[in-house]
């Protein structure tokens, strides 16, 4: 069982699947909400670009997010910032033979775009809202410790915009954004440690992200912290539009805990916090959960992009 403490400093006992039951009730009323809609409207503005203009703008801004055209950007509220050098990609040119015909692809032309961080004015709609407040006592120090202990280092550096944490295999270096609040601090760096131990040969961008948000969401959970205002949001982006976040652990279910348990586990060496007991040590209770029981996709190793071999978590 999981411990949390509310506001007027009683101990409520949550299991793993009451906590993770919650989070999917958080995720269906996000989902019909008007900031959802909000939301979707907004990344429906951004273009999937092909392959040879990913690489593109990966070569020319390596840290690049949400990527749009000029007039595509004051259209969403925001201005590209004056001096700012365009991102160059290729755009297809179509034309018809005659009035009657279709279009025809008859060549490519360059055209500018350029990254949010190109750009200032109106907040994105976004799904998710960062975890305010400071982490209690030396909790985020001690993470430092967990990190270390499984042969990675804490390092904090200003990040690019929109981004809160990245992990980097090549370097064994989980870096943070050190201007977000401390518990939004915390959370990226549980997510990020659950990217080190899951993720580095998973192929798979949307199921690593649901393992390692999952993972997040359980450890601040045990911790005595509800991160649902992050979480939920930040998992329904990586949800299909019909999957339930409980299908999705379904699939998961024994990374996600193993994960936890070795994160929760390390604490117990390293944190002066309370923790439960049960919640360091159980191995089994989400694995054969009734309702989470699902096919093993087995331990995958570390998410890498073809690119740049790390992970950012937005």
């Amino acid at each position: 069982m999981d411990h949390e403490i509310d506001h007027h400093g009683t101990q409520r006992t949550f299991s793993r699947r009451d906590l993770l039951d919650q989070l999917e009730i958080h995720i269906r009323n996000l989902k019909q909400s008007d900031a959802w809609v909000a939301y979707l409207r907004a990344q429906s503005r951004f273009h999937h670009y092909s392959p040879r203009n990913v690489m593109l703008i990966a070569m020319q801004r390596p840290d690049a997010t949400n990527v749009a055209g000029f007039t595509t950007w004051k259209e969403l509220g925001r201005s590209v910032i004056r001096g700012e050098r365009g991102i160059n990609i290729l755009a297809p040119v179509l034309k018809r033979t005659s009035p009657d015909d279709n279009e025809a692809l008859t060549g490519f032309r360059w055209v500018s775009v350029f990254d949010i961080a190109q750009t200032h004015g109106r907040p994105l709609p976004s799904p998710v809202v960062l975890l305010h407040g400071e982490s209690p006592g030396a909790i985020e120090a001690e993470l430092e410790h967990v990190v270390a202990s499984f042969g990675f280092s804490l390092h904090y550096e200003r990040l690019p915009f929109g981004v809160n944490g990245e992990c980097r295999w090549q370097s064994r270096l989980i870096v943070i954004e050190p201007q977000n609040p401390g518990l939004q601090r915390v959370k990226t760096i549980v997510h990020e440690l659950a990217h080190a131990l899951l993720h580095e040969h998973q192929v798979l961008r949307d199921v690593a992200e649901i393992e390692a948000e999952a993972v997040a969401f359980l450890v601040l959970a045990a911790l005595g912290f509800d991160s649902s205002p992050y979480s939920a949001g930040y998992l329904a982006t990586w949800l299909g539009d019909d999957q339930e976040i409980s299908e999705a652990i379904s699939r998961s279910c024994l990374e996600i805990q193993h994960a936890s348990d070795a994160i929760l586990g390390a604490l117990r060496r390293f944190s002066s916090h309370p923790l439960d007991e049960e919640s360091c040590t159980q191995t089994s209770e989400l694995a054969h959960s009734s309702t989470l029981t699902g096919s093993n996709m087995g331990r995958k190793g570390i998410l890498a992009s073809p690119i740049s071999g790390r992970t950012q978590s937005t």
